[in-house]
Order: structure tokens, then sequence, then C-alpha cells
């Protein structure tokens, strides 16, 4: 920045300037009492910062996230209708949500109907997630598809070993399996409870699997984070897990790769009440995912806490990836907080903490969530002023 011509027609501001300036509006308040705090992980945020340097942390490929939607209908005919619509206006990969998942919510596909849900879908022109039972199901439906696994974008969620080893023998790249912090995020898990359960789990998951070779091996794991209203926070735990995922590689004395990172906008700040404001919710947690360097983003549709999410539900979070990604050019930029004071002292200080939670985990000490705990959770004006009628809600009739 010191080598920009306009600025340098400006006189040079220190920070000890700023701090009069703050202090003769302050009018004698403390400074530490009134404009400095402390994030539920204790990391001292304050108002002014400089520039900083810090580590890039920025995606592998300079290309826009993948747009994931839910295949989740129960009723696969159903099911293949939504996803058929998905596909045809804007979402760029699916996530198969078997009903044995955890992110079901009651609903879910049958992995035996895959066939069926995924009928006229080009499978090696999208993105396919598995989420619970079924990656074995998907990998034998493309088994009988003349296409070459090796070219397919696919993360698999298997929980054997073995499984593993057979998908990277037939030519997948994987991940074969998935580390995921939304059950953290969910149980009311502070960022960085989240990032080092989650990273504990993931290295959990490469002792698995050590018979893989190292190029394999690397790629073997990805990992899942919740994305929620607090757009700072949330851009910086994207950034810390991939500095954090670097420092694991380096530690166990594997090759440097990318780390496949997807982002899910949380369940937990989703309002039940006047859910029409949960599309601003997700509009600002995807664009902390999306510019923290999420690799692939799924959007709850605003009326999941209500039930099934209809079309317009799920048009409606497509568009929210579609303007951010498309129209807005979020992902043109690759980490654009990099060297910015707030987020380089938020990232470094999620990457301590979390490093403490992960070496305590190792340790057999896994961190323990306070479910109590109103982080996280939606702050709506219909707790003091309610609708005098609420919407319809936007789900399917079962």
């Amino acid at each position: 920045m010191g080598d920009l011509k306009l600025a340098s027609e400006f006189p040079a501001i220190s920070r000890a300037d700023w701090m009069k300036r703050v202090e003769a509006v302050l009018k004698g308040a403390s400074f530490e009492e009134k404009l400095v705090h402390s994030s539920a992980d204790g990391i001292r945020l304050e108002p002014i910062y400089g520039q900083q340097p810090g580590p890039r942390a920025a995606r592998a490929t300079q290309v826009p996230w993948t747009l994931f939607q839910r295949v989740d209908h129960p009723d696969a005919a159903r099911a293949n209708e939504l996803a058929l619509d998905d596909l045809a206006n804007g979402a760029t990969g699916l996530v198969l949500v078997n009903g044995d998942s955890a992110t079901a919510r009651g609903y879910g596909i049958d992995p035996s109907r895959l066939a069926r849900v995924l009928q006229g879908v080009h499978l090696h022109a999208v993105a396919l997630r598995v989420e619970g039972s079924g990656s074995m199901a998907l990998a034998e439906l493309i088994g009988k598809e003349p296409i070459d696994p090796e070219r397919l974008n696919v993360s698999f969620a298997l929980t054997s070993p073995a499984d593993a080893a057979e998908l990277a023998r037939r030519g997948y790249i994987g991940p074969y399996m998935e580390a995921d912090g939304r059950s953290w995020h969910e149980q009311g898990a502070t960022d960085a409870q989240e990032l080092g359960a989650t990273l504990a789990t993931a290295v959990a998951t490469l002792r698995s699997l050590e018979g893989l070779n190292d190029v394999h091996l690397v790629r073997s794991v990805g990992i899942t984070l919740s994305a929620n209203q607090d757009m700072f926070a949330t851009l910086a735990k994207f950034r810390a897990i991939r500095l954090l995922w670097r420092r694991v590689l380096e530690a166990a004395g594997l090759p440097d790769a990318a780390l496949r990172l997807h982002a899910e906008t949380s369940w937990r700040m989703m309002a039940v009440k006047d859910p029409h404001t949960n599309i601003l919710r997700a509009t600002t947690a995807v664009f902390g995912a999306g510019l923290g360097g999420a690799d692939s983003i799924t959007v709850l549709p605003f009326s999941q806490a209500q039930g099934l999410p209809n079309a317009f539900a799920r048009r409606v979070a497509r568009n929210v990836q579609n303007v951010l990604a498309e129209e807005s050019n979020l992902w043109r930029v690759a980490d654009p907080a990099s060297g910015a004071g707030y987020i380089e002292t938020y990232t470094h200080g999620l990457c301590e903490a979390a490093w403490k939670v992960f070496q305590a985990a190792e340790a057999g000490d896994w961190p323990a969530p306070n479910p109590s705990s109103t982080a996280g959770l939606p702050i709506i004006g219909t707790t003091a002023y309610p609708l005098r009628e609420e919407f319809a809600p936007e789900t399917e009739a079962l």
C-alpha cells in the first residue's frame, strides 16, 4: 500500500494519531471498556488495526466455488425433479442426503433408489457429495456408466478404511471420508472448539488410512464447517482451517496438498418464526465462507427449520449463491482478507486457540460445548414485535 501515488498526497497517520481522535470522541471514557472486547474463544478484538502480514489461505485454484443443493426429498421421483431443476438454474453440485444422515432433519433419500434420484443427471458434469450411507451405492451406480472415476468430482462419506482403499483402487481421487464440524457447531461449540475438534477428527481419519500412498492420503479427507451470520468470524474460521491443515501435513511429513473445504450455512442460526429473515443470514454466511476460501457451499433453504423446503425456497437458496458469485464476483479475489489487521489477528487467534483444542482432543480430552450458549442463534425482531400473521411455510406437502 505504501507505493500508491494517491496515498502519498495525504499525511501519514500513525496509530497514536488515531488514538487521539478516539480519545476525543470517548470524552474520558475507557477505551478498553468501551471499544475492546473478547470473542467466545478469548481472542482480543479491537476497533483499530493497521495492515498486518500473514500467511495466505486461498483456495488451490481461483475458480468459482461449487454451488451445492441438497437432494433430500424422500420420494425419488420428486427428488429427481427438484435436482434437475436446480442444475438447470445455477447449481453446479448435488448433496445426496440419505435418510440415515444426521443432517437429514427427518427426511432424506433411500440409497436403493439412487438410480431414480439421479436419472437424467450427467454425473461427469456435476459435483456430488454424499451424506450418510450411500457412498458405495453411488460408486456402484457410477461403475455402470462409461465414466472415468478419476475425472469426477465426488466427495464420499465413508466410515470404513477398507472401502476408502477400494475407491482409491478404482481411481477415485477423493475425498473418501469427511471430518464434519457441523455437529460441534450445533451443540454450541465456539469457533475454536469446532475447528480443533474437526481437525482432530481429520487427523484420526488420516491415521486410519495409512495404508494408502501419500498421493491418495493427502486428498483422502475433506472438511465441512458451518458458516453463520457473523461474517467476519466465519471468514476468519475458514481461513484458519486451511492454515491448520497445512500445519498438520507439515508435522506429519506429508506433501502439501490443498484441503477440500466445504461450507454449509448454519442450522443453529435458522429462525422458525419469520423465516424469510433466514435469507439475510444465509447471505452473510455465504459472504464469509466464500471470501474465507470455501471450495463449495450449501445454503440451507430459508424454510428448512419449518419442514421440507419447496421449489421456491430452493430457488432462493440457489440464488443467494448465484448473486454473490456471478454478480458480485466474490470468487475472483484470492484470499481478499490477507493483510487486513482485524482478520489476520482474528485468524491467528483462532489458529492458536483451535490448536490447543486439537492437542487436548489428541490426548483424549474432547471439547465440551455449551448447548445453552446463545452464540450463533438467530436474533429476530419477532421476539418483541411478532408478526400479526406468519406467512404460509414454503414447504413441500408430503
